[in-house]
């Protein structure tokens, strides 16, 4: 009976492991394809999300939300902050991207760009267009599916 367990607790903590390199690889993908930088600045605020982004060589977590290249929404209290700091963006040259990782958000706020969420147990990738044009960003090609005119 030991050895079983411990057999599932081998095959869970790599099957987590695995799911941590999957996510982490498909950040890196769409990151890569929203900002120029070799090195990308991202503020989240997600205990999970930050676990994945600290084995990253190309994404590096900000403290500040400011000072980020990108903002990654996770919850109703991280969307609170960003738009009740949504006057810092106006006041600055560079403005950060807005991405989330809830469907809703895109509802909630004009700024958010994009999201990268699960529906029925099936990840599904959305932008939108007229919010990236608004910011001056041109995906590659292999996104154009996954871009809408509006919600």
């Amino acid at each position: 009976m030991k050895k079983i367990l411990i057999l599932f607790l081998l095959c869970y903590g790599q099957l987590i492991a695995l799911d941590k390199k999957s996510t982490l690889k498909m950040y890196h993908h769409i990151f890569a394809a929203l900002s120029s930088q070799n090195i990308i600045s991202v503020y989240v605020k997600d205990k999970e999300y930050l676990e994945v982004f600290q084995f990253s060589n190309k994404i590096s977590v900000s403290n500040r939300l400011e000072e980020s290249d990108i903002v990654l929404i996770t919850d109703k209290h991280m969307l609170a902050e960003v738009l009740k700091y949504d006057s810092i963006y106006e006041t600055k040259k560079k403005r950060p991207v807005l991405f989330t990782t809830n469907y809703r958000f895109l509802e909630k706020s004009k700024e958010i760009i994009g999201a990268f969420y699960w529906k029925k147990g099936r990840s599904q990738i959305l932008f939108i267009k007229n919010r990236l044009h608004k910011l001056g960003l041109h995906l590659p090609q292999e996104y154009e599916q996954f871009m809408v005119d509006e919600l």
